[in-house]
């Protein structure tokens, strides 16, 4: 039984007979998958303009096996789908629209520019028709984006794309010379820009050589579209040794947060010396003008794109201040550091503020970043503060207080002992300790220079460090200096000991042959043994 079907099938797929072509089209509506399956193949054969029509009238109704067959013969359905789209009525317009969209036939795109065309979608499928250009013209660009990484757009799916995209540029092109005629002119002009790139004929003409109304809806599409190929356009434009004022001017006044998005994720980390040019020219951009700034809407992961955009314009003073204050406060790390260097010379008490300021924030991304800062800008008492942040109960700070502190050392400690706040001492001597295990040999040999002032410093930053308990040896052998100044800070020092080893190096000094030493020596002994190490020592003169 089959087999007599088919051998009909055959039959009627070979005949000329107009007869057979109505047998087929009945076939159409009968309620056997395969029947109907053999019958579209065989009008695919016939390759009749009128049973083909009546084939995509059904397509809405087609099984999953019949639509398969259609997208595999798409070619053979060309001027059927052509004739549904131009001349069809509703209905026919309708199944030519899905067919084409949903088969992502761009064979169609000039059929469906034509549709535009004097008046043809008042009484048909004007946002259907409008849908599947979009749609189409949109899957064409994604064709063309950058395939090298894994995204939706990594797939091949059309092999002669370049020649398709010349066919229908040339077909926008040829329609934007009369857009009088035209439904939705503006469907035409985003089309083209989408598709068309900085340096095709196309684009140059409609920009530059077209008339005035022309150029007017140009100009209107490139400040209002919301497609990622018009506003790539606008950013193209800033790497061209000519480029289009009005694509620079749509740049500088478009707020609109998709385009700003799209600019600060396009904006290059090194741009070429052409777009350093072309943004010196444009000069300043309305959205970061100091009276429009709203930098909360700006994903933080581009706010580092804020900063490199504005480094790039001649923007005026207030407002990259007040840019660069807001990043200061509320910017990510990155955002703050970059902050920092809008201006040439930034007002170093500005950021010493904003970096304490975030030093007490509550956020501890933004704590840890401020304790990075505090030695670089220069912040008063910094040392101070690193020390306090070495405890903090925030990991992130304690790490950035002990990177900080990484060239935490002895040299380091006699420079700026003086300066560090009396509370803190104790825990810059522990820590000191915590950071270099040969402290200790450190400050021995120091105490050893062969400069008097260096040696009384060493001991002197031993005491207020707390760590002079454990330099006795090194203390006692000052004792023996050849400097008078030198024997008597040493003693004082040792008083402030009270062990039986500081007790017994001061016991020469009491023959001592200065006097001043030999009296220190004396009311330190006289004092009876404590059992505590606080005791306070007497400040010595100051001497020349």
């Amino acid at each position: 039984m089959a087999s007599s079907i088919t051998k009909t099938f055959d039959l009627l797929a070979q005949s000329r007979n107009s007869n057979a072509i109505n047998a087929l089209i009945l076939a159409l509506d009968v309620d056997d998958d395969l029947i109907r399956e053999q019958a579209v193949f065989a009008l695919l054969q016939q390759q009749s303009a009128r049973g083909l029509v009546e084939v995509i009238r059904r397509y809405a109704t087609h099984s999953p096996a019949i639509r398969k067959l259609l997208e595999t013969h798409s070619k053979a359905l060309d001027a059927a789908i052509r004739q549904c789209l131009l001349h069809g009525n509703r209905e026919l317009q309708y199944c030519g629209l899905e067919f084409v969209r949903l088969n992502h036939d761009f064979r169609q795109i000039p059929a469906l520019i034509d549709l535009f065309e004097n008046k043809r979608l008042v009484n048909h499928q004007p946002d259907l028709a409008t849908q599947t250009l979009r749609h189409l013209i949109g899957q064409l660009y994604e064709h063309f984006l950058d395939r090298s990484v894994d995204s939706v757009y990594s797939r091949s799916f059309l092999k002669n794309a370049k020649a398709i995209r010349r066919e229908i540029l040339s077909s926008l092109m040829k329609a934007s010379e009369h857009l009088q005629e035209f439904d939705r002119p503006e469907e035409i002009m985003e089309s083209l820009l989408i598709l068309g790139n900085v340096d095709d004929a196309a684009i140059r003409k409609i920009l530059w050589h077209s008339d005035p109304e022309t150029r007017r809806l140009a100009e209107q599409v490139l400040r209002e579209s919301k497609h990622v190929g018009v506003m790539q356009l606008i950013c193209d434009f800033t790497g061209v040794s000519y480029p289009n004022t009005k694509a620079l001017e749509a740049l500088a006044e478009r707020q609109d947060p998709e385009f700003i998005a799209h600019l600060l994720r396009w904006l290059p980390e090194h741009p070429s010396e052409l777009q350093q040019t072309n943004f010196r020219q444009i000069g300043k951009i309305v959205w970061l003008d100091v009276e429009q700034q709203d930098f909360t809407k700006i994903p933080p992961v581009l706010q580092t794109a804020v900063i490199r955009l504005i480094s790039l314009l001649e923007l005026d003073l207030p407002s990259k201040k007040h840019a660069q204050r807001w990043m200061l406060q509320h910017g990510t790390p990155a955002a703050k550091e970059a902050a920092i260097s809008i201006l040439r010379n930034p007002d170093p008490t500005e950021v010493a503020e904003m970096v304490l300021e975030n030093l007490d924030s509550e956020d501890p991304v933004q704590q840890a970043w401020a304790t990075c800062q505090l030695r670089a800008q220069h912040v008063p008492d910094a040392m101070n503060l690193l020390i306090e942040k070495i405890d903090s109960p925030i990991e992130e700070v304690r790490e950035a207080a002990r990177k900080e502190l990484a060239s935490f050392d002895v040299d380091f400690v006699l420079e700026h002992f003086e300066g560090f706040n009396p509370q803190v001492c104790p825990s810059v001597g522990k820590l000191l300790l915590k950071l270099d295990p040969r402290c200790l040999l450190e400050l021995s040999r120091a105490m050893a220079h062969p400069l008097k002032k260096r040696r009384i410093k060493a001991a002197r930053c031993a005491q207020v460090l707390e760590l002079h308990g454990e330099l006795i040896p090194a203390l006692a052998a000052l004792t023996e200096d050849s400097d008078d100044l030198v024997r008597r800070t040493s003693a004082e020092i040792l008083g402030t000991l009270s062990v039986p080893a500081a007790r017994q190096a001061l016991m020469p000094l009491l023959t001592d042959e200065n006097t001043r030493v030999r009296e220190v020596a004396v009311k330190i002994l006289r004092v009876p043994e404590k059992t505590d190490s606080t005791a306070v020592s007497p400040e010595s003169e100051k001497e020349e």
